[in-house]
């Protein structure tokens, strides 16, 4: 009988206690070990820092690192291209989607549990009502909802106590530029006037950070403003050229047309009727002047290719917040949607929409929601959970053509079901009573047939 042969991965020798520890329980390809340097000061026992201060993070963006705009620049930048209407207007659209959703606070409940256990349910009812009662809560979600331009938002928590319990006092939705992060733990650091640079270390559960990142290792975020930046740099510029066109070729421009051997007040003379005729639409003119109307041509055509290119900016912006819904031709200016793309658009604005809910419920829940547990309850089987509500909502027409077809082929409903799904108060209809006394006494208005077949005779008679 031939031997069994055993698997690769069994003949090998098992790593030892401590080399787990030292490889498999720390990070290998930190930034640390990047030979591209990622980070600015002393990490950490590599070396001695005067004055006691971690390594930072290196912030990768590179919009803020080498673009500025007149005096703004960083965050400051990034929070003038959220003036602009159009930026400001799809930003807002992305953030409210998410920030309207219903919610609410799910307890912890085990795969193996069919109903969470009565200490769970209360701890998840003592979170949703300290939830509710914050005061502007959807304003401070929409504030954290902020890292989706800039890359990062942070929240201050100011706790309170009353009756031993510990709750959200205030929330205070604080400014990016304010923040650094430790190169190696990813913790947040304030900048203040101690240090401005560097920053300090911060308590635990006081700041809430909520990223909108695609990569692990920046802590900053993944800011859609760096790419909103350029679009809006270049339609910045491109008005400004088309309000310089407009002021010159949109109508004629007064020419005072004076004698060749003017003087030096003649000539001022004519430029003065000329800036009068042209700002304030009226003018003086002398006997030996005359008054020339010059036309720029094309003035038009012009004017719709600054039109277009600004368009087509609005367009580039609205796709990198909202994705490629439509085609180009219909999701510019002046194009036409169809149903189908319609349809599409909103399948994929709804995918956005889910997985940033996704996101910003990750981030209350391991923040927010397990400090307030930590704080009031002790030896807990698990957290609470903050969910959207991400289901659509029904087609009401088309279930209740549904139910009138189910209903017909001879099935019943539970009526508390229907109501709920209607939001209607259904009951069943009671079969009409009829009194049997007057059934007996009513005579039948049909006759016999032969009694019809004698009424023919008659009349044949």
């Amino acid at each position: 009988m031939a031997k069994k042969k055993k698997p690769d991965n069994q003949s090998k020798q098992l790593p030892e206690y401590g080399e787990l520890i030292s490889i498999m329980q720390n990070e290998t390809a930190s930034i640390v070990t990047d030979y591209i340097r990622q980070y600015i000061g002393v990490i950490q026992g590599q070396g001695f820092n005067p004055k006691g201060q971690s390594a930072i993070y290196m912030n990768q963006d590179r919009v803020q690192k080498y673009q500025s705009y007149q005096e703004l620049a960083f965050y400051d930048l990034y929070a003038e291209v959220e003036r602009d209407p159009k930026v400001r207007s799809i930003l807002d659209s992305a953030k409210i989607n998410v920030v309207e959703m219903d919610w609410a606070v799910y307890p912890y409940k085990s795969k193996y549990d069919k109903e969470p256990s009565s200490r769970n349910q209360a701890i998840a009812d003592y979170v949703e009502e300290q939830l509710a009662k914050i005061e502007y809560l959807p304003q401070h979600l929409y504030a954290l909802m902020g890292a989706l331009g800039m890359g990062f938002a942070v929240t201050e928590i100011v706790w309170g106590m009353d009756n031993e319990k510990v709750f959200i006092k205030e929330l205070l939705n604080r400014p990016p530029r304010r923040f650094q992060f430790n190169a190696t733990d990813r913790k947040l650091r304030i900048r203040n006037i101690d240090d401005p640079y560097y920053g300090k270390e911060l308590p635990d559960k006081k700041f809430i950070v909520h990223r909108c990142s695609a990569q692990w290792s920046d802590p900053f975020g993944d800011a859609i403003d760096q790419s909103l930046y350029w679009m809006w740099l270049f339609k910045k510029t491109v008005i400004k050229f088309w309000m310089q066109h407009l002021q010159v070729g949109a109508s004629s421009i007064p020419i005072v047309k004076h004698p060749a051997g003017a003087n030096d007040v003649l000539k001022g003379e004519a430029l003065e009727i000329a800036k009068m005729i042209r700002n304030g639409a009226y003018g003086r003119l002398p006997a030996n002047f005359e008054l020339l109307w010059a036309e720029a041509k094309n003035a038009i055509q012009n004017a719709e290719a600054y039109g277009g290119f600004v368009r087509m900016c609005d367009d580039q912006m609205s796709e990198c917040v909202n994705g490629q819904t439509l085609t180009g031709a219909a999701s510019s200016a002046e194009g036409k949607g169809t149903q189908a793309l319609g349809k599409e658009h909103r399948m994929t604005q709804n995918a956005r929409d889910v997985y940033r809910a996704k996101g910003l419920s990750n981030t209350l829940t391991n923040q927010i929601i397990k400090w307030l547990v930590d704080f009031n309850y002790a030896n807990v089987e698990g957290y609470p959970v903050y969910r959207p509500d991400l289901e659509e909502p029904d087609d009401l027409a088309k279930e209740s053509q549904i139910v009138k077809t189910v209903s017909d082929a001879g099935y019943d409903f539970d009526p508390t079901e229907l109501s709920e799904k209607f939001s209607y108060t259904i009951t069943k209809k009671e079969p009409l009573k009829l009194n049997p006394v007057n059934l007996l006494e009513k005579k039948p208005e049909g006759k016999t047939p032969e009694e019809l077949e004698k009424e023919n005779e008659d009349e044949k008679k």
